[in-house]
């Protein structure tokens, strides 16, 4: 272990929080640099926050690695925190409670076992109580109390409590002694620092003997509390519970599916959610079940068809329904699926549209009054959707905003910043900080900041960024900055991997194939990427932009006529009209990739002499696996180039993932998505291979895992029949 200078800092602190500040799901930050790598892996720096049960002021922390000192987590300044238990066991009531209820509910029959952190006057911690049964309680009492306090304490939760209130000990109250006096033993918990986090143990103390320590795996459950093995030999024949051992089915991940979901009214077990929704397992039938969520996992609308990702188990309850405890629900990108026939979907809860739509005709709506130098009331634009304010949360406006300015371009202004409350004072609306930090520009950000972020927004309304229309002439106009060249210059080689096949694409499908969602371009930003994708144009040179389709038929996108225009073509006695044009064009960009050399669509880079000649044997795992549309590990894939997994590092893996995903003859498609980790979890180099491959990258983890899911759904779509070519759109 690397020695550490002593620090005295209260804004470093050692544990946090994931997911929200009122989270009770902890985690614990290791001293050691390498420990801090492994507990980094598959996580963000911005999921942790100074959590509101650690006693602390609910702001995000910053995860910070040092080599001379203890790795910790610090505040992001200004620092403004209360929080007085810094160290490496201030987390250890929110371990315990999730130990407690996790045991109840796999190992004594109890799932819906609840958990709270009473305040006993120093803040969050100082007890943990537990609630389960009809009217049961275990009370784990951590901090220290008088005597007199325990005593009236105890007499109020046996009268709350008949059917048992069950007393047990934290590592620092004096008061197991006074249970052992009273009862003869005493439970006591403690948690220790091992392997990067805080594992929980249960100890037994009886008169006159230290305390003898377990795990909680190890103790029984009876009408007279936690039986630990130390009691047990003491007591050889105690009544255990029964059932002690529920009925839980494993489940098979991404295997089963629901739609329709509604929450079940609370309180349920800790750190979950309960939902009611139609369920249905690949092959089968649909039913309605339960399905039980953890507390900061998204709520899944009701209006989409998930599937169970992660650890998920079948539960019986007693009312001859099925409970589904599940780690994770990811939302497929279309509303029916051929794996699971029978789940229809709800209609979305807006009024005429889905919500990709809404957010289109905001930005349009939006991009019309920048135009006209104004603003405009939120109440009045969600008219435009036809709903009414009513119809959306906070949250809801928030969301829909973020979406409208994604992507967002550096000092380009904020179409959000023209949205306005009504009857509110001038100035920037109380959600548009909100805005700003769900497009990761807003996080730290002071309130004079905010605002002057705000006023250039709306003093810039006509920015640079206005494009011709599509009647427009624009032989000279060139891509408005780096990122818009890379995007066309990434469109422009999927094309020509279109055309080397002899198939065609929809515009939204091309955008999807770069990550980027067709409601973020609009209609003028369409038209302009297309002209430069042919750009520059002489007669007789084919036209890319002939491949990209109408949805749903064969003929061309309509802004293909305004292209044609823009690029300089003009009607002739024998193509007089844009309709006689298009087939034509068409097959002349077929006729000449018959002798482009496609470049592939990233470098080998990273690829050794070993594992360079794994590439094609993965490619094929791949392709296997889409066919049975399944998910595959790094077991898998040793084992069909013939190597140990132990001998390939994750940057041998990302170099050959981003090698299979750069072959000529993908077609954009990811089949990198398809590779997981340990426990159906995502490989934590995703990330890396978007990057290599010239894709958005650099995602936050929610962003990062939509574009996994929907890479996937891609691959499964592709490879869902027997195919004797390259998957076409």
């Amino acid at each position: 272990m690397t020695p550490f200078i002593d620090e005295e800092d209260t804004r470093k602190v050692q544990t946090a929080v994931i997911g929200r500040a009122g989270s009770d799901m902890p985690v614990f930050l290791p001293f050691d640099p390498d420990e801090f790598d492994t507990f980094m892996r598959g996580r963000s720096r911005e999921d942790f926050y100074c959590g509101i049960l650690l006693g602390g002021c609910g702001k995000k922390l910053t995860a910070r690695r040092y080599t001379q000192k203890k790795c910790h987590f610090a505040h992001r300044p200004p620092v403004h925190c209360r929080r007085t238990a810094n160290g490496e066991s201030s987390a250890d009531h929110l371990y315990i409670g999730k130990a407690l209820v996790d045991w109840l509910g796999r190992h004594c029959g109890h799932p819906s076992a609840t958990v709270t952190y009473p305040d006993l006057g120093t803040g969050p911690g100082g007890a943990i109580e537990v609630r389960f049964g009809k009217g049961r309680l275990i009370r784990v009492q951590m901090g220290r109390v008088p005597l007199r306090t325990w005593e009236t304490d105890r007499d109020r939760l046996a009268r709350k409590h008949p059917r048992g209130a069950h007393w047990a000990y934290g590592p620092d109250s004096g008061l197991a002694h006074n249970e052992v006096d009273e009862h003869g033993h005493a439970i006591r918990f403690s948690c220790r620092t091992e392997g990067g986090t805080r594992k929980v143990y249960v100890g037994t103390q009886l008169p006159g003997h230290a305390v003898e320590w377990t795990t909680l795996s190890e103790c029984r459950l009876t009408k007279d509390g936690i039986v630990t093995p130390t009691l047990a030999a003491e007591k050889p024949n105690p009544t255990p519970e029964s059932p002690a051992t529920p009925v839980a089915f494993p489940l098979q991940a991404e295997r089963i599916a629901f739609t329709g979901a509604v929450e079940v009214p609370g309180p349920h077990a800790d750190g979950t959610r309960l939902y009611e929704a139609d369920v249905q397992p690949e092959g089968s039938a649909t039913t309605r079940a339960r399905i039980a969520l953890p507390h900061q996992a998204p709520v899944p609308p009701a209006h989409l068809i998930h599937t169970l990702t992660g650890t998920a188990h079948l539960v019986p309850l007693a009312d001859t329904r099925w409970l589904i405890r599940a780690e994770a629900a990811t939302p497929l990108p279309h509303p029916a699926d051929p794996r699971w026939p029978d789940l229809r979907p709800p209609a979305p809860p807006r009024p005429g549209m889905d919500e990709e739509e809404m957010i289109a005709l905001f930005r349009e709506k939006l991009e019309q009054i920048r135009r006209a130098r104004g603003l405009i009331n939120w109440e009045t634009l969600v008219a435009h959707a036809g709903a009414k304010p009513s119809d959306f949360t906070p949250a809801d406006r928030v969301r829909l905003l973020v979406a409208v300015d994604t992507p967002h371009t550096l000092d380009e202004p904020f179409l959000s910043a023209l949205v306005k409350s009504a009857h509110a004072a001038p100035g920037p609306p109380s959600f548009f900080a909100e805005v700003l930090a769900g497009l990761g520009v807003g996080e730290q950000l002071t309130n004079s900041q905010v605002d002057r972020i705000w006023r250039y927004s709306t003093r810039h309304r006509a920015k640079k960024c206005d494009l011709p229309v599509p009647d427009a002439r624009v032989d000279e106009a060139g891509p408005e900055d780096e990122q818009d060249r890379k995007l066309v210059a990434q469109l422009r080689q999927h094309l020509r991997l279109v055309a080397k096949g002899r198939g065609q694409i929809t515009w939204k499908s091309l955008l999807a194939r770069q990550g980027i969602p067709h409601t973020t371009i609009s209609e003028t930003t369409r038209f302009r990427l297309l002209v430069e994708v042919d750009s520059p144009w002489n007669r007789g040179k084919p036209i890319l932009s002939a491949l990209v389709k109408a949805k749903g038929q064969d003929g061309p996108d309509k802004m293909f006529g305004a292209v044609l225009t823009a690029l300089g073509w003009k009607p002739s006695t024998a193509f007089p009209s844009v309709d006689v044009a298009w087939p034509v064009e068409r097959d002349r960009v077929y006729a000449a990739a018959k002798n482009w050399t496609v470049p592939t669509l990233a470098p080998h880079h990273g690829l050794t002499g070993r594992t360079k000649g794994m590439v094609d044997v993965v490619r094929r795992a791949l392709v296997q696996a889409a066919t049975r549309q399944a998910c595959v590990g790094w077991n898998t894939l040793a084992a069909a180039v013939g190597t140990d997994v132990g001998l390939l590092s994750d940057t041998d893996r990302t170099a050959i993932l981003a090698a299979v995903d750069g072959h000529p003859q993908a077609e954009g498609l990811l089949l990198s998505s398809l590779v997981i980790g340990p426990g159906h979890t995502p490989v934590p180099y995703f990330d890396d291979i978007l990057r290599a491959l010239g894709r958005p990258h650099g995602l936050r983890p929610i962003e990062l895992g939509r574009v996994r899911k929907q890479e996937q759904a891609r691959a499964f779509e592709a490879y869902s029949r027997p195919r004797t070519a390259t998957p076409k759109e």
